[in-house]
């Protein structure tokens, strides 16, 4: 960890979900299997860790050289004794029982880290599922919890690393050797940063973040990253029961991956990061074969201490489910078709035995006959059943369908309205399942009923976008539409149309108006209790609007309609922003020791900002051997106690503006040198920023004028550097 990192000046803001595409996880833990063990696909476990022992089998897990003059620290077990260094005891007593220890990453000290790789690659063709508790409690210096912990996924087919990758920001994951995936449990929130070297990043850091990174070989890119409301590093806590969370990582071997905290609060388990499909990253490797797995954590200018246990491997499990939809209208009295597909969960294992499925369909709608490619069907009364191998080159790999299920039936005449059809598909393994359900319509022939409802997607606030949502559907009881389809929403004035797409939709704008056609009949045509894809509208609403304010949509097909229906919008007043400000403090021009030297604090807001509304205090604190004796800028009443310069100004700093200079004059003690360090500390009312202390660094330089005795040693901070000539 760099001191950039630890001493910046403003707070991150919130960020959650996925970011750009997406990624997968790096999960921790390795355990030596034999490669030629086949995995089975239902859901079982490939082999546990607890870490709460006295020892672990280091023929399966690497620690890491130990060097007694390394300052930076090891992966210790808590509970063991007598030996010190990688995977035995720790540098200092931890005194846990057998059986009560954990795996410790790193102390609570500065400038740490540890980390641990399997020796063994271990098959991922049947997915991994990976689950893991892990602690990071108890903050060094002023109780500032940092940095967190990575869960690393390596390419079983890459050398076993011998070291971690780099620690501080990049968590023992960044650049490590044949690093596929690395998922940071990120408390200080560097992993996430742009600017240490590895591929993409935001601006500023995310703290208490669940962050992924892709593989090495193309220099760690961000991919994901998840701000968590729940602390994965909770202050209060004082040991690790009280700091526990569980991490949860599903990877299939189709590259889905979805990553689940426990945050042992009494709240729900968080799925953190989203299934997200390893497939969309630009330059991402395949998901190997392999995997080599490991942790790793490390502390910088703050710390905490990091620990792991109870470490779990399983298989993913398939996870199939059916669909039933019918090839065309449904219509009393007449014969209809429907289609069958089963599909199995990209986050999820292969199928490796029988799979059957049933359809049960409702009174009215008799099944007659039923065939598929593969598939082998009975019908018994309303419910029809077919199998098929499901295993070998029959097997159902993850996110893939089986050929669908094709049942012919005869409607009866006086069938009409919704109906339901279920469906389950089952294989060895599987988790049991609630049966799915489709829905279909027994349409009479009557003509078509359109009923539209349009509604903004959220708040409409004065000054800013805003987006609408028009549904378009048919009522249960009418007729399918059997021409042109046709939607004209008219917004008022003040709410300007911009954009409009919808799928399957053909939208234009002309001023006010929207209109959207699509074809209405044949594969188009919108049956009765069915739906249209929805239409987006979006709009820019005028600074100056207020509401209520009238909009009018029409929903027309074949030139029949209901005619206009109105809708009213609430618009709120726009937004007053708050201030936000940053300052700077510089030295203008050297400082040298024995002199005078002058400072410079200038404030300014953001051009985004509100304009500040009270009075603005900056407080400047330097270092010993820099005295301030003077401070003045224009508007600023300054004053001076002790080190610290106060300035206080109420006019007002307008947004993208900057205050008037405070200059501050300073004498520099003769005997101070080296790098100093002060800080500014800057507050208004309303600024989220308020009470952010601004670290800054300079140089006092000896002072050159003095005279040198050549006929000994010059000396510098009291150290001979030189000798005259």
């Amino acid at each position: 960890m760099t001191d950039i990192g630890h001493r910046r000046g403003r707070k991150a803001g919130p960020l959650r979900g996925r970011l750009a595409a997406p990624l997968s996880l790096a999960t921790a833990v390795a355990l030596g299997l034999s490669l030629a063990a086949p995995f089975s696909a239902s859901a079982e476990e490939i082999a546990s860790e607890k870490f709460t022992g006295t020892t672990v089998d280091e023929s399966k897990w690497y620690g890491g050289p130990y060097d007694p003059k390394d300052p930076t620290g090891y992966a210790c077990l808590t509970a063991a004794t007598g030996e010190q260094g990688p995977l035995k005891a720790c540098g200092k007593a931890v005194g846990d029982k057998p059986g009560e220890g954990v795996l410790r990453l790193t102390t609570n000290e500065r400038a740490q880290n540890g980390y641990v790789i399997s020796r063994k690659p271990v098959g991922s063709r049947s997915g991994i599922k990976f689950s893991a508790d892990f602690s990071i409690y108890k903050g060094g210096l002023r109780n500032q919890l940092a940095d967190g912990m990575a869960l690393m996924l390596l390419d079983g087919s890459a050398p076993m690393p011998t070291k971690s990758g780099i620690n501080g920001w990049g968590l023992g994951y960044a650049k490590i050797e044949g690093g596929y995936l690395g998922i940071g449990l990120d408390v200080w929130g560097n992993f996430t940063s742009g600017g240490f070297g590895a591929s993409g990043g935001l601006k500023e850091r995310t703290p208490n973040s669940i962050t992924v990174r892709g593989a090495s070989s193309i220099n760690n890119p961000l991919v994901a990253t998840y701000q968590s409301n729940r602390k994965l590093a909770p202050p209060e806590a004082q040991n690790r029961d009280q700091a526990r969370r569980t991490a949860i990582i599903e990877l299939s071997h189709e590259g889905v991956l979805k990553v689940s905290i426990d945050f042992h609060d009494g709240a729900p388990l968080r799925e953190v990061i989203e299934p997200v499909d390893l497939d969309e990253i630009k330059g991402q490797p395949k998901v190997p074969d392999t995997f080599r797995i490991g942790i790793a954590a490390s502390t910088g200018d703050y710390s905490s201490i990091h620990e792991i246990a109870n470490v779990k491997l399983e298989t993913l499990a398939p996870k199939l489910s059916t669909s039933v939809t019918p090839k065309g209208p449904v219509n009393g009295g007449a014969p209809a078709e429907f289609e069958m597909t089963t599909h199995n969960d990209k986050l999820a294992g292969p199928t490796t035995g029988e799979v059957t499925t049933t359809q049960t369909f409702p009174e009215g709608v008799k099944p007659v006959a039923a065939s598929g490619d593969g598939w082998k069907c009975t019908i018994a009364g309303q419910t029809v059943t077919c199998k098929r191998p499901g295993s070998g080159a029959d097997a159902l790999k993850p996110g893939d369908s089986y050929p669908p299920v094709l049942v012919k039936t005869q409607v009866a005449a006086d069938a009409k309205g919704d109906k339901e059809v279920t469906s389950q598909a089952t294989t060895p393994g599987s988790a049991p399942s609630k049966p799915d359900t489709s829905t279909f319509t027994v349409t009479p022939a009557k003509d078509p009923a359109l009923v539209v409802t349009t509604k903004p997607v959220g708040d409409v606030t004065g000054g800013g976008p805003a987006v609408y949502e028009i549904d378009v559907a048919n009522k249960p009881d009418a007729g399918a539409t059997n021409g042109e389809v046709k939607v004209v929403r008219t917004f008022p004035k003040g709410i300007t149309p911009v954009t409009a797409v919808g799928e399957g939709w053909t939208c234009k704008i002309d001023g006010q108006t929207v209109t959207c056609t699509r074809p209405g009949t044949g594969t188009d045509v919108l049956n009765p209790g069915e739906s249209y894809p929805p239409i987006s509208i979006g709009t820019q609403v005028d600074d100056g609007a207020k509401g209520p304010l009238e909009g009018t949509t029409e929903a027309t097909t074949g030139g029949k309609g209901s005619g206009p229906v109105k809708d009213t919008t609430d618009v709120k007043p726009a937004p007053v922003k708050d201030p936000n400000l940053s300052v700077v403090t510089k030295p203008k021009g050297d400082v040298v020791a024995g002199k005078p030297a002058q400072f410079t604090v200038d404030v300014s807001n953001a051009a985004d900002a509100g304009p500040t509304t009270g009075t603005t205090v900056v407080s400047r604190t330097f270092p010993e051997g820099v005295t301030p004796v003077k401070a003045a800028g224009e508007g600023w009443n300054c004053k001076i106690v002790g080190r610290t310069v106060t300035c206080v100004r109420d006019a007002v700093i307008q947004p993208g503006k900057q205050a008037p200079t405070i200059t501050i004059d300073t004498t520099v003690d003769a005997g101070a040198s080296g790098q100093l360090e002060g800080w500014t500390d800057l507050s208004t009312p309303g600024d989220p920023n308020g009470g952010n202390r601004v670290f800054d660094t300079f140089v006092v330089k000896a002072d050159a004028s003095q005279d040198i005795n050549c006929g000994g040693w010059i000396t510098s901070g009291g150290t001979r550097a030189a000798q005259c000539e």
